[in-house]
């Protein structure tokens, strides 16, 4: 991970720890200053083109002062890192820490609400519309 680390204007980590095995790998580093969040996409879930527009969209969404935890773009401006893992080619971003708890599949009442009326208020969807996106994922 020291590899893929070195390719972000991080502080040096003092650990790198596996946090979460599922859909991706995910492992909280630890530096002196603050947490960061390393995703290591599964092979064969999606392509690179799926994740670059994953990774723009939440760029995007932070510019536009949304409460998301946001990638960081590498030393050479892009976000993904290439990993060449024994079952093949994987991708790897860096993430701003969100502190807090996850809320899993199933939000309660409170949650759904909060979220609802967070989307409702805040005027990033007109923003997103007009907003041009590598890619043409989004269908508009």
């Amino acid at each position: 991970m020291t590899t893929v680390l070195c390719e972000y204007p991080i502080p040096k980590s003092h650990s790198c720890k596996l946090y979460k095995r599922g859909l991706n790998d995910i492992y909280l580093v630890t530096t002196e200053r603050e947490n960061y969040i390393l995703r290591v996409y599964r092979r064969g879930w999606r392509n690179k083109e799926e994740i670059g527009f994953e990774l723009e969209l939440l760029a995007f969404l932070h510019e536009q002062n949304q409460p998301v935890a946001y990638p960081i773009a590498r030393n050479e401006g892009t976000f993904t890192t290439e990993i060449l893992a024994p079952e093949g080619m994987r991708y790897a971003a860096i993430f701003t820490y969100a502190p807090g708890y996850a809320v899993n599949d199933n939000l309660n009442r409170k949650q759904s609400y909060i979220l609802g009326e967070q989307l409702a208020e805040d005027p990033f969807y007109p923003s997103l519309r007009t907003h041009k996106l590598k890619g043409d994922l989004l269908g508009t």
